[in-house]
Order: C-alpha cells, then sequence, then structure tokens
C-alpha cells in the first residue's frame, strides 16, 4: 500500500500493537502487513516497525513522545520510499509508452534515468561514493535491459526476448551481491530472492499491459508497487541496524 509519510518507531518497554495503531489512528493489519516478520505477541524491544500514520493523526495535538519532529528514521524511511516509488511509477509510464508507441518515450526514458541516482544518493549518505556508484550503475542497467526487454516482448523478437530477461536476473543476482557486501544485515540469499520477486511482478505487468488485459495489467502493477514499498523498507531498516548511532 502506497503511504506518503511512513514512520519508524522503535518497539519500546510496555508497547503492544494496539496500543501504537491507536496512538497513530491506524490498525493493526495495517502494522502487520508493514511489518510481516514482526510476532504481535513478542515484540523485541529496540526492534522498528514501520507505520502507516492515518490521515487525521496530523489534525490532533500530538504529546511530545513521540516528537512531532521527523526523526532521522522517518528521514530515511520517507525518503527510501519516495525513490522506490518513483522507480516503478516511471517505469510503468515507460512500459505504457513503448507498448503504445507514444511520441514521450524518449522524456519518459530520460526521466526514469535519473532514479538510478536519486537512490544512489540514499546510500551515499551512509556509505561512500564509489559504492553509491556501483549501485546507480546497476540499477541503471535494470532499467536499460527492461525497457529493451518490453520493446522485443512488444514487436515478438523471442529470442532477443529471452536472452535480454536472462540478462535481466543476472542483473538483479549482481545487485543482490552487491548491497550484501556493504551490509551485513542484507543476506544475500534474501536480497536475491526479494528482487528476483521485483522482475517476477514486473514480467506479470507487462505481460498483461502487452497482451491489452488493462484490468490485469494494473491489479499486476498494485503488487509491483506493494513489493516496490516492501523493499525500500528493507533497505531502510538494514541501514538503521548498521549504522544505530546515527539513528
Amino acid at each position: 500500500m502506497f503511504c506518503p509519510y511512513p514512520v519508524a518507531y522503535s518497539v519500546r518497554a510496555g508497547d503492544n500493537l494496539h496500543q501504537i495503531a491507536h496512538y497513530y489512528h491506524t490498525t493493526v493489519p495495517s502494522l502487520l502487513a508493514l511489518n510481516p516478520n514482526v510476532d504481535p505477541y513478542n515484540m523485541q524491544i529496540g526492534s522498528t516497525l514501520i507505520i502507516c500514520p492515518g490521515e487525521d493523526l496530523g489534525r490532533i495535538q500530538e504529546p511530545s513522545d513521540p516528537p512531532g519532529a521527523p526523526s532521522p528514521q522517518q528521514v530515511l524511511a520517507q525518503d527510501m520510499r519516495m525513490v522506490w516509488e518513483q522507480h516503478v511509477f516511471w517505469t510503468r509510464l515507460l512500459l505504457v509508452s513503448i507498448a503504445a508507441r507514444l511520441g514521450d518515450q524518449a522524456a519518459t526514458t530520460d526521466r526514469l534515468l535519473r532514479n538510478p541516482r536519486d537512490i544512489a544518493d540514499i546510500f551515499a549518505r551512509y556509505y561512500n561514493e564509489n559504492t553509491a556508484a556501483a549501485i546507480a550503475q546497476l540499477l541503471t542497467e535494470h532499467l536499460q535491459i527492461g525497457a529493451q526487454l518490453i520493446t522485443a516482448l512488444r514487436d515478438g523478437e523471442t529470442q532477443k526476448a529471452q536472452e535480454l530477461t536472462a540478462q535481466w536476473y543476472a542483473n538483479a543476482d549482481k545487485m543482490a551481491e552487491a548491497f550484501s557486501l556493504i551490509n551485513p544485515y542484507y543476506d544475500r540469499t534474501e536480497m536475491r530472492a526479494m528482487l528476483r520477486r521485483h522482475l517476477d511482478l514486473t514480467t506479470n505487468e507487462v505481460a498483461a499491459r502487452l497482451a491489452g488485459r488493462f484490468a490485469d495489467d494494473i491489479a499486476a502493477f498494485d503488487l509491483v508497487e506493494q513489493e516496490a514499498l516492501q523493499m525500500a523498507d528493507t533497505f531502510t531498516l538494514g541501514i538503521m541496524k548498521q549504522f544505530p548511532h546515527l539513528f
């Protein structure tokens, strides 16, 4: 689900999901959906919950604890979610453009290719520029291969599409390896599964769009968007665990 202003909340002694949901004007099912690995009956003090506050939270007078000003956790979570939301949003617009042979393809491609650097800039806050540049390069390759693959599928170039699909998944595996090397909380196997799922879901979206199954296409994008936000939260939590002194 889309959340414009997610909150990263550190669990304290005595907390339970009902109290947290009440405070942030949300629901326990929403908390569990955003935090699938949380055991509601055994929450660990100091662990982090991603919360999507209710729309009316800002219209009430908030107590000073938690503070109203954005915390470093909130800033990172919001920024990370924004760039990954933009990643799938502009990818979708390019898919629509390629599928329909629209005149905005070049302009849309240019905007989409700003996204790898935007993502890398967030990582550059915590890692060196070489690491950020490597992330940007891998993400750029991911998008370029994806655009070529959509075009090949549109044009019925089956063999070329198969070759590009293999390159696409190989690129995802390289990204998983790169992320696992910079952060001990980015398990390579889990990263690989997460990034490959992103490609699987995007493939379903592309197939539905090119086949003219627009209801299925929209439903597929909903899943892509949800998974992108989960990826963003995974990256955020890994950074917070690796650099706890910054949060």
